[in-house]
């Protein structure tokens, strides 16, 4: 049994990832780079860019300030189409952008504090190079989309294979950096070892952004279709001539909104506040690995069965609890932290690879670079504001605790109980207007699916009387 389960592992692998045919190796190239991505973003984002700020005296509202400062520069994604619609051939001056991008995200952050000794100076350096950084890079990072979204298979069964096995061995690749580098962040705490450990990880993440760049540069890049050049004003017009894109799009930019309400803030919640470890944290968030390989399949039928939106609205509605109880987290309950962490796993595998799909369920072939840009500037623009929202919540109190119920609690606190109501009326909506964003392919075989549901459950209370 588990020989012909390798069996057809290994084909479903072959037929996917084949590198005798352009597209199979496109989607091998997109494997890799996103492997070398997980990597690289260890030491770049999440809680070794929070402990990176701290060393330099960033405060939480300061902390809240660089996160958002990215989502507001990416809004110069508005200008991308104008200039890579008069481009044919993309690929150099992409991959050009990557790595100025990178050398002042990485490099340029890094080696500023050695100079600049000043916390507030240091603030204000920091936001302006994240700002020229991410503003440049928003020109022409669009690009890559439809470069490599012709890779991606067209039915729905081997594009979830492929959205899937790309999760999967991504997630697998983080986690087992995330956990070493997290041990040895912990084995040398509190010492000045443990600023060079993350620095020299910061330098390292840059060479294996090289590495990326090389991959991605021998993927092939197809002829893009040939539209009529697109007007500033078109960029912010053209997605309403097509309604179920639109309503796509707004479901992301509510997304990014309730999504990053505390993205910049809570891991230096729980780290700081909180008093957890990096292993701690970064065990957390290799367990979605496993997770992820142990839920797969019943997400994957969840998916065949209510469709990629409502699916996504489902996961929302069992989240939403999570939020309500990690209010109630102190540190006199902090056992709350693993169960909660492991249900939101569980449900975070559902949201992940459904939503993987949202951008591309009705992209429009037609001036995709423009759809793709006015998807950019509105996600950045939402995060950003939740960003916002999130930093000014958190920063009531900043890192001073107030009485509440009894508990000491602090104002970041009170993100989580925005979230709940967020994922509880955005999830809801999902599950009853679900048709409103699907194809009508999809609405099709869903509603095959549930016929077929409705005869099985038919056959099942006929068997029950005839025994009676």
């Amino acid at each position: 049994m588990r020989k012909l389960e390798l069996s057809v592992f290994h084909t479903v692998l072959r037929d996917i990832y084949t590198p005798k045919t352009s597209h199979g190796k496109g989607r091998l190239i997109s494997l890799g780079s996103g492997l070398m991505t997980a990597i690289y973003n260890v030491f770049i984002t999440g809680i070794f860019y929070t402990g990176f700020l701290t060393m330099y005296g960033i405060s939480i509202t300061g902390a809240g300030i660089v996160a958002y400062i990215p989502a507001i520069a990416s809004c110069f994604s508005v200008f991308s189409s104008m200039i890579l619609e008069r481009i044919k051939r993309r690929k150099p001056i992409l991959l050009a952008a990557k790595v100025f991008f990178y050398a002042l995200y990485i490099l340029a952050t890094t080696l500023m504090p050695q100079f600049v000794l000043d916390p507030d100076a240091r603030l204000g350096w920091f936001v302006v190079i994240l700002f020229v950084a991410h503003a440049v890079y928003a020109l022409f990072s669009p690009g890559f989309t439809p470069w490599f979204y012709r890779f991606y298979p067209q039915d729905n069964t081997r594009r979830t294979r492929y959205i899937v096995l790309n999760q999967i061995f991504t997630s697998i690749m983080s986690s087992a950096i995330l956990l070493l580098s997290g041990f040895l962040a912990d084995a040398v705490s509190g010492s000045p070892v443990q600023e060079q450990l993350i620095l020299g990880l910061r330098y390292f993440a840059f060479v294996l952004v090289l590495v990326d760049v090389w991959m991605q540069g021998c993927a092939k890049e197809y002829p893009y279709p040939d539209a009529p050049r697109v007007r500033f004003r078109e960029i912010f017009t053209l997605p309403f001539r097509y309604r179920k894109f639109l309503m796509c799009i707004l479901f992301m930019f509510s997304w990014s909104y309730i999504s990053n309400l505390n993205s910049s803030v809570w891991s230096y919640h729980l780290l700081n506040h909180m008093h957890f470890s990096y292993t701690l944290i970064n065990t957390m968030s290799v367990a979605y690995t496993v997770i992820l390989i142990l839920t797969t399949r019943f997400w994957q039928r969840a998916l065949r069965r209510f469709s990629w939106i409502k699916t996504f609205g489902i996961a929302m509605l069992l989240w939403m609890p999570t939020e309500i109880l990690f209010f109630f987290m102190t540190q006199h309950t902090t056992y709350l932290y693993v169960p909660l962490c492991i249900w939101q796993n569980v449900i975070l595998v559902g949201l992940n690879i459904s939503y993987a799909n949202v951008l591309y369920m009705n992209l429009p072939e037609e001036n995709s670079t423009a759809h793709i840009a006015f998807y950019s500037i509105g996600t950045n623009l939402f995060t950003f504001l939740g960003m916002l929202t999130g930093t000014y919540v958190s920063g009531i109190t900043g890192d001073t605790p107030m009485l509440l119920l009894g508990m000491e609690v602090y104002s970041v606190q009170f993100t989580t109980l925005m979230r709940a109501a967020a994922f509880l009326g955005v999830g809801l909506f999902l599950v009853k207007k679900w048709r409103l964003f699907t194809r009508e392919q999809d609405i099709a075989e869903v509603e095959a699916q549930d016929a077929l549901a409705a005869q099985r459950r038919a056959a099942g209370r006929r068997w029950r009387l005839g025994r009676r």
